[in-house]
Parts: C-alpha cells; sequence; structure tokens
C-alpha cells in the first residue's frame, strides 16, 4: 500500500520509483520517531549519500507523504488529509512522534485575522513531553 501511494505520486509528477526512494519510504514508513537525513544514512548502511536522501525526501515532502519538522522527517500517517493541520506529541525520552489531528485552526485564524490582519496558510505545532510507555517505566 505504502509503495503504491509513493508510485502513484512519483508517476503523476513524472519522478522514478529509485532503489533509494524505495529504501528510503520502507526505513521512515516504519519508524515511529522523526529522521534526519544523517540517521536515514546510517539506517541504510551508507547505501545512499546524505545529498540523494535530501532530494528524496524534498519530493516525499512535495506529494504530502513525509512531515519535516527541524530538520527531521516523518512518514505521514494520512497522507490524503489536506483539510486537517497534522501536529505531533513527540516524547522527549524514547523519540516517539505520535501524529494528531486538532480542530482549532480556524479559530486561531479568526482571531488572527480580526486582531492582527493576517492570513494564516499552515500551523506546525510539536507538543514535547513524555509518552505513556515512558511514564509507566517511571519517566517524568
Amino acid at each position: 500500500m505504502i509503495h503504491e501511494t509513493v508510485l502513484q505520486k512519483f508517476k503523476k509528477h513524472g519522478w522514478r520509483q529509485t532503489l533509494a526512494v524505495r529504501s528510503i519510504v520502507e526505513k521512515i514508513a516504519h519508524t515511529h520517531h522523526f529522521l534526519s537525513a544523517y540517521e536515514l544514512e546510517e539506517a541504510l548502511e551508507k547505501r545512499f549519500d546524505v545529498t540523494t536522501i535530501y532530494r528524496v525526501l524534498e519530493k516525499l515532502q512535495a506529494v504530502g507523504l513525509v512531515h519535516e519538522l527541524n530538520g527531521k522527517w516523518k512518514w505521514c500517517s494520512d497522507p490524503h488529509n489536506h483539510d486537517e493541520q497534522h501536529h505531533f506529541l513527540i516524547c522527549e525520552h524514547c523519540g516517539n512522534a505520535e501524529e494528531i489531528f486538532l480542530d482549532y485552526q480556524s479559530a486561531i485564524a479568526e482571531q488572527l485575522k480580526q486582531e492582527k490582519h493576517f492570513r494564516l496558510k499552515q500551523v506546525h505545532l510539536a507538543f514535547l513531553g513524555t509518552c505513556q510507555s515512558c511514564q509507566q517505566r517511571g519517566r517524568p
């Protein structure tokens, strides 16, 4: 299913689904935390250089299949959802990143429009804390 989605989106843009694309997608789609290009390079045993990894990540981001946050990427859990903003609960201990959807953007957008004459396009939020699993292991 994941590879089919990538293939469809890449074909639409005339991009090839190379071994690098398939390898990066396989790794990032099955990881529960954000990864940098250098972390991906290590995880893929340096089979692809960082420049290639960045190029693939940029394409994946352009078609809405990955999220970027502070120079790290994570697979989009719902790539067909273009209506809601994607936000994350990130555990400071284990690095797990859970994608969440919050229904507040229209209220904030209206307030910004009224008070600051600002037209909101997009919101990226990451909530840092301790996940349930780490709490159960006694982490603060």
